[in-house]
């Protein structure tokens, strides 16, 4: 489980095991982090290295902010968005 917090919000996920067209991720190097105010609109993102339980911390302003994650393998390549959540900051 990766853990990354974006000021009094957390997020989780189970770190993926295939890539998008089905074969096996065997060479997992980190995350990708999407983030906006508008859904399914990113207008920010973070590298997050690693994937074991990694923290990543940045400052929101208050507001709703809407999240997506990538799993990044060594070559650059990305895995499909996940789900979107969202989380309300005050």
């Amino acid at each position: 489980m990766t853990t990354v917090t974006l000021r009094s919000a957390a997020l989780s996920w189970t770190a993926p095991t295939e890539n998008v067209d089905g074969s096996a991720l065997t060479n997992l190097s980190g995350y990708k982090v999407y983030w906006g105010s508008s859904p399914r609109t990113y207008s920010s993102s973070a590298s997050v290295s690693g994937g074991g339980t990694t923290t990543f911390t940045t400052n929101l302003a208050p507001g709703t902010w809407y999240f997506a994650v990538t799993a990044v393998d060594s070559a650059g390549g990305e895995s499909a968005k996940t789900n979107e959540v969202s989380k309300t900051v005050l």
